[in-house]
């Protein structure tokens, strides 16, 4: 019988939980949130687009550093960590090869900043989704 009371309850929990959620993301939607959800959608896409260039000059210069140790028949592994094979490279031929650098890889923090508007937004989701679990569970431990 309790197994049936803990199924039910917590049925009855999720589908308060979904609606509570769809009518609070509803109320969200109508304040001017399109707007920094585009913002962070442009973000996102410059973000793809700056990874996959890094991608793509971080492997040309392992390739690079591969084929010369290899063509000078040093290359006795392949190297997956530029440093690594820069620096065997330096040891091995005498020579400091000036690549570009490559920085850090793009995080997302490089391309968006959520507006303090949308910061206040979160917290009070947040405050008021601890507010309400805290509640129901104080509700029934009575």
């Amino acid at each position: 019988m309790a197994s049936i009371a803990m199924l039910v309850g917590g049925a009855l929990v999720n589908a308060l939980a979904f609606s509570g959620s769809n009518y609070l993301f509803s109320m969200l939607k109508s304040s001017g949130v399109d707007q920094e959800r585009k913002r962070h959608d442009q973000a996102v896409e410059q973000l793809q687009a700056a990874q996959a260039e890094w991608s793509r000059k971080r492997t040309e210069r392992i390739d690079f550093i591969t084929d010369e140790l290899r063509r000078q028949g040093h290359a006795v592994r392949t190297f997956k960590d530029v440093d690594d094979a820069m620096r065997l490279y330096a040891q091995v031929t005498g020579k400091n090869v000036s690549l570009a650098d490559l920085g850090p890889e793009p995080q997302l923090s490089d391309f968006y900043q959520p507006s303090d508007d949308q910061k206040e937004r979160e917290i009070a989701f947040i405050i008021l989704g601890m507010a309400a679990t805290g509640f129901v569970a104080y509700k029934l431990a009575k």
